[in-house]
């Protein structure tokens, strides 16, 4: 007997793992997933409001990790992806008190493109000189972590940090980038700078070898992809495919889970409601601190070291307006905004410009996000206020004026986990611990990795040591 607890996209994945190898092996496995919420999804939410689709959470996956399109294939659901639409392409940086169009061909934060880099004016002519100065400066001797603020002002300068790293990388985790664990987040950056001595030299080399491997790479017939892949009824068409996989017999929303205990070589989960579930493998798919409060009563030490994974709170407000009441072209797929410029929004993208099947002609539907590590109380205003702040924040950006004709706000109070400088380490205490206790296993984003794909291929990950700890 199996439960898992969490019915977000990794307690899903865990769950369709061990099922499905389960009835192919033959295999005698019960599997429960119980959910404090009252739908399932977790941090994928899509609200069907005709004729909008609105993302509460993520809106896409990318393909440079082939989890998530692994398991769609997997699901027979290929013919739903949809490509990010060709109507617009890139993003705008706002700096100064004007948005910037992100230079062609920086990737990440690195520049591979001369004449568009050189002629953009985000970034001043002595913070390009700085940048450039990345092929001539020696990678580093020391081994281990280091924040993203560090890496980037080692290599590539302040301005760059700023104006690029902390809005576009940083902004991906809603952190902040001065404790941001870039061997936790981003250890690529680390690998190029040792392997090609400079992040530009090791980008290039990166495309080269990627052109070569899609050289190779035989063709299937199926339509080509962008770097961004949603699905046409929006995320939540994957995590309800996975729950009618599993059967949702086997799911019990509305069902909070309050202590854990040790039973023998087995776990009782005592519920809110008074309810006793029996198991003998835990999967604890919540976040860190949730699973902690869960597992104080038998695993104190264990508790305490999940603990110290920091969360953050954000909100994301989705509004639609008319296409004439919007002055700015609309010809990215939105823009970002840098902590040094003291706005009070992160980001907005206009989903309708970024997606097909999000919105009818004449309306645009587009989202802002508020809060995260820089600014976590703005998360927490009433909505009235929230809503307040994002339209002026919208009035002055790109000039909007005009009321929303409809609004949605999502919440998610300490729902962004931080990977902070040392977090490897955190893990591998965490993992010790847990080795201690044969049947309790742990999955989910604050661990290793926040995006769809990372969290599907740890879940699966665990759902295969599951299946291997089986008498």
């Amino acid at each position: 007997q199996v439960v898992i607890v969490g019915a977000g996209i990794s307690g899903l994945a865990c769950a369709y793992e061990i099922i499905t190898r389960a009835e192919k092996d033959q295999l005698p496995v019960e599997v429960t997933i119980v959910e404090k919420s009252s739908y399932i999804g977790g941090k994928i939410l899509t609200t069907h409001a005709d004729p909008y689709t609105v993302e509460g959470g993520p809106d896409c996956f990318i393909l440079e990790k082939p989890w998530a399109l692994m398991l769609i294939r997997e699901m027979d659901m290929e013919d739903q992806l949809v490509n990010t639409s060709s109507q617009a392409s890139g993003t705008y940086i706002y700096s100064g008190r004007r948005l910037h169009r992100l230079p062609d061909g920086l990737i990440m934060m690195i520049p591979t493109k001369i004449i568009p880099f050189a002629t953009s004016a985000l970034i001043s002519w002595p913070g390009k000189i700085r940048m450039g100065m990345d092929i001539l400066i020696p990678r580093r001797r020391e081994t281990g972590d280091e924040s993203l603020a560090s890496f980037v002002t080692r290599r590539l300068g302040k301005e760059a940090l700023d104006k690029i790293a902390e809005p576009l990388v940083g902004g991906i985790h809603a952190g902040n980038p001065d404790n941001m664990s870039l061997l936790s987040t981003f250890p690529r950056f680390l690998e190029m700078e040792q392997q090609s001595g400079s992040l530009i030299r090791g980008m290039f080399a990166r495309k080269k070898a990627m052109a070569e491997a899609m050289k190779k790479r035989p063709k299937t017939g199926a339509p080509p992809r962008t770097f961004f892949i949603s699905l046409k009824e929006g995320m939540q068409q994957l995590t309800n495919a996975l729950a009618d996989r599993i059967g949702r017999e086997r799911i019990a929303t509305g069902v909070e889970v309050k202590t854990i205990q040790k039973t023998g070589s087995g776990f009782q989960l005592l519920t809110a409601g008074g309810q006793k579930l029996a198991a003998d493998q835990i999967v604890m798919a919540s976040e860190a601190f949730a699973s902690a409060a869960m597992l104080d009563n038998f695993a104190p030490g264990l508790a305490a070291s999940l603990r110290q994974i920091p969360y953050v709170s954000s909100s994301i407000v989705s509004l639609v307006f008319r296409r004439e009441n919007i002055p700015h072209p609309l010809d990215t797929y939105g823009f970002i905004v840098p902590r040094i410029e003291g706005r009070k929004i992160m980001a907005t993208t206009w989903s309708s410009i970024k997606w097909p099947y999000r919105a009818p002609d004449g309306k645009v539907l587009m989202r802002s996000f508020v809060g995260g590590a820089q600014q976590p109380e703005l998360a927490e205003l009433d909505d009235e206020k929230i809503l307040a702040l994002v339209r002026k924040e919208l009035q002055d950006i790109i000039g909007i004026t005009a009321e929303p004709e409809q609004v949605w706000i999502n919440r998610w109070p300490r729902g962004m986990p931080q990977y902070v400088v040392g977090h490897q380490e955190r893990l591998a205490d965490i993992d010790r611990q847990v080795k201690e206790f044969p049947g309790l296993h742990l999955t989910g984003a604050g661990y290793r990795g926040i995006g769809v794909p990372d969290c599907i291929n740890n879940a699966r990950l665990t759902g295969q040591q599951v299946l291997a700890n089986l008498p």
